[in-house]
């Protein structure tokens, strides 16, 4: 009985042993993708930083507008393009009706006559 308990007790011990190998190198993977994953975590907090510090200077009123002109073309308004509201149908025309509009209307015709058929 005694020659038993002794290989049960190795045996034992054996996958004790065993078990703290895998715990220790799986203790060491673990480590290593956590180090992965923090140096990810501090490259994406260093790009937001710098995408912050773009918005910020691209936002400028200064910035915006040399863009406009240098890039786009875009130049302030000069005074004989400023018009009040009550003074573009006079420098424009009055309004003129699209045949979208018209094609829609006549559908609108179409189904009041229906209707009152």
């Amino acid at each position: 009985m005694s020659r038993r308990v002794f290989v049960f007790g190795i045996i034992v011990v054996g996958l004790l042993v065993f078990s703290l190998y895998r715990a220790k190198y799986g203790a060491k993977d673990t480590a290593a993708e956590l180090m992965a994953v923090e140096a990810a975590i501090e490259n994406a907090q260093d790009e937001k930083a710098l995408l912050e510090t773009e918005l910020s200077y691209a936002s400028r009123r200064e910035w915006i507008e040399e863009y406009a002109r240098k890039q786009l073309g875009m130049a302030p308004p000069r005074p004989d393009q400023i018009a009040r509201e009550d003074e573009i149908e006079l420098l424009i025309g009055p309004p003129q009706e699209i045949g979208v509009e018209r094609a829609s209307r006549d559908d609108d015709a179409d189904v009041n006559a229906e209707a009152s058929d």
